[in-house]
């Protein structure tokens, strides 16, 4: 039987900088009989398939983002009765509110089915490595989808094949075993190259890329199940081979300054004659290393052809996890944008951080953990009310803004994360004091849109090499990996210990939504002792609509366990499923949140 197919037709594969990008989004129908018929058409098929790696609504859409509140690092942000406030409560608005999610890793998975089942309809191609390296990021795509879906969800349907049948969920044992199958053909089949900023295959995945999120699975399996090995018989030893092959053998390196992986350290933020700097940067003589750095082996790629209809062009998680602007200007806060207030950092955070930075011996005549103040944007919050009335200092560096809180939002912190918001610029075209997004002053012409929403370009990094050698550390059991991380923030080496590489992923893998995932698999099935850390979040003030209020004591412990960490299945999928879909433990009227006040 033919199988209609809704490829998304590009003339340029993927984002290739900033000024190539997907130019056209037209759905041609196509049939399993007709497509793809040329290398072209297999190209374009699996350019599909990376598309729905970008999402539009991080809120609802993303597991970076749901990870992210949930964690320690931050709480929910935005107004008192949001999806925010409740995902850092674990707890939901709308029982559907991850729906998006659901339907956005669906579409993945059946895209990449459509390219897995169809790949031989070509009969033609330049070379066998061109097919094995679609067919290997079919592979691996598809890999991702399954395990976002399995973390957010557990045991999820099962499909590998074009057919549309209504499945029940399979065991999450059937689920990691074929992730981990996908990564084993795409390790086997994806080239043993890095490509380079600027590169025609800029963004595409590759063989080390496959080999570090190998060991990622891995690490997050046997310690969030207590197993030894991935279902379908991947041992530790094999993971072990993989991952000393990317660290030896893949060209990825770390960069000069962990801090120049972040968009604030571009030239824009203090090369302007307006009278604007960001003294920070200038201070520590920091400079953006740009999008694919070597560091990065797998990020979503952005591009400044963002409109109100396609935002996912843009990493529309900068603006969510930007503060308010409800009561303050771009020029207040620059170079930081105005957003959606999602994700202010928790201060029980930021003071254990402090504490431990404290307690380190440093080489290179540093005194501090330079990631600290790198990581985390500390700013005066000012009363709306009253300027020269200072409701909470937490200035950790000279030369951070000052910020009017707004009279709308909740749990202000006095702290932002510095990784994922909005970076402004200021133009230095004569009788121009336009402030913008860095990116379309980077690159001029390439868009009229002005609104920073839209313009972020800032890779949204999936794994980068720190993270690469920290697994290494901790699959080994040895500190050369761990040490080689340290060494780079000017941290004296230490000997292996487990805690120090809980320690270690904690500070350096701040934001980026790695930690919800640790504490998870570090506190294996009974969940203790990711219960107790995030009881931590509490014993001090925050603001609530311009009032200082302490922080709710919450039993985020009894509600983990509740849960057994897993997130709700849209009910719209359960009712489209008439019921073979069932919900997960946790989720009925009780997890209701209605308002912070109330909790």
């Amino acid at each position: 039987m033919k199988k209609i197919l809704l490829i998304l037709s590009t003339a340029a594969i993927l984002f290739s900088g900033c000024e190539n990008f997907l130019d056209t989004d037209l759905l041609t129908q196509k049939t399993t009989a007709n497509f793809p018929a040329t290398e072209k058409d297999a190209q374009e098929m699996v350019t599909a398939i990376y598309a729905n790696l970008l999402f539009e609504d991080p809120e609802l859409s993303s597991e970076f983002y749901t990870a992210q509140l949930a964690s320690d690092d931050c709480l929910g942000g935005n107004l008192s009765a949001s999806n925010n406030c409740a995902t850092n409560f674990l707890m939901y608005t709308n029982i559907n509110g991850l729906s998006s999610l659901w339907s956005r890793c669906y579409r993945l998975i059946n895209r990449a089915n459509n390219a897995i089942n169809t790949m031989d309809n070509v009969k033609t191609w330049s070379s066998q490595s061109e097919h094995n390296r679609l067919l290997g990021e079919s592979h691996f795509l598809r890999a991702m989808a399954y395990y976002e879906l399995v973390k957010i969800f557990g045991g999820v349907p099962l499909r590998t094949t074009i057919d549309n049948t209504n499945i029940p969920r399979a065991s999450i044992e059937e689920v990691y075993e074929l992730i981990a199958s996908d990564l084993k053909k795409a390790i086997e089949l994806m080239p043993d190259k890095i490509y380079t900023q600027g590169s025609k295959m800029e963004g595409h995945a590759t063989k080390y890329a496959a080999e570090a999120i190998m060991a990622r699975v891995f690490l997050f399996y046997t310690g969030r199940y207590a197993k030894e090995e991935l279902p379908g018989g991947v041992t530790k030893s094999q993971v072990i081979q993989w991952i000393d092959d990317c660290v030896d053998n893949s060209g990825h390196r770390l960069v000069s300054d962990q801090r120049n992986l972040w968009a604030y350290t571009n030239k824009t933020t203090e090369d302007n004659d307006k009278g604007y700097r960001y003294r920070y940067v200038i201070n520590h003589n920091l400079e953006w290393e740009g999008n694919s750095s070597d560091e990065t082996l797998f990020a979503n790629k952005h591009n400044l052809k963002s409109d109100w209809t396609y935002t996912w062009y843009s990493n529309t998680v900068a603006q969510f996890f930007s503060p308010s602007g409800d009561n303050y200007s771009n020029q207040a806060s620059y170079p930081f944008g105005q957003g959606w207030g999602a994700g202010p950092v928790s201060p029980a955070m930021v003071d254990e951080w402090k504490s431990w930075a404290n307690q380190q011996t440093y080489i290179d005549g540093y005194t501090e953990d330079p990631r600290l103040t790198g990581s985390i944007w500390s700013y005066k919050a000012i009363d709306p009310n009253d300027e020269n009335n200072v409701l909470m200092d937490c200035t950790m560096d000279e030369g951070e803004p000052e910020y009017t809180v707004s009279t709308r939002y909740y749990e202000q912190t006095g702290y932002f994360q510095k990784k994922y918001i909005n970076i402004n610029a200021i133009s230095n075209e004569p009788d121009n004091n336009t402030i913008a997004p860095f990116g379309k002053f980077m690159y001029p012409g390439i868009t009229s849109q002005t609104s920073q929403s839209l313009l972020q370009i800032a890779d949204l990094i999936h794994i980068r090499f720190a993270d690469v050698l920290l697994m290494q550390s901790e699959l080994k059991e040895d500190a050369t990996g761990l040490n080689r991380v340290r060494a780079r923030s000017h941290l004296a080496p230490v000997s292996y210990s487990l805690d120090a590489i809980k320690q270690e992923r904690r500070w350096e893998l701040a934001f980026e939504s790695i930690r919800w995932w640790d504490l998870l698999r570090w506190s294996g099935p009974s969940l203790e002792e990711a219960g107790n850390l995030l009881n931590k979040q509490t014993g001090f003030n925050l603001i609530n609509a311009a009032t200082v209020v302490p922080m709710v004591k919450y039993d985020y412990k009894a509600r983990l366990q509740k849960t057994q960490g897993y997130w709700p299945i849209p009910q719209t999928e359960i009712d489209l499923s008439n019921g073979i879909i069932e919900q997960n433990p946790g989720w009925d009227s009780s997890a209701l949140f209605t308002d912070w006040n109330k909790m």
